[in-house]
């Protein structure tokens, strides 16, 4: 388990992508790490170009810390207390 704290620091840090479909990686990495009664949706919105995902809270139990470099990686954020990323 991560805190909410080290996770903004990793996700501030943002390093170019690895990843070819970096927005896949992030959803499906959260997919698989959290469980489905506890997040039934991974992405809970949108705004033009814009992507919200699962709240920050339900993630943090299940995410280490490589897991928040591979989401800096793919380029999310918090915002409105959920992990978001420009699509």
């Amino acid at each position: 388990m991560i805190t909410l704290e080290r996770l903004e620091e990793i996700l501030d840090e943002s390093p170019e992508s690895k990843h070819t479909d970096r927005h896949m990686a992030a959803l499906i990495l959260l997919r698989d790490r959290i469980p489905y009664d506890v997040c039934k949706s991974i992405i809970i919105g949108a705004d033009h170009d814009k992507v919200f995902l699962c709240e920050v809270e339900y993630a943090l139990p299940y995410i280490s810390e490589a897991d928040a470099y591979i989401l800096s990686a793919s380029r999310c954020f918090i915002e409105d207390d959920c992990f978001s990323m420009f699509v």
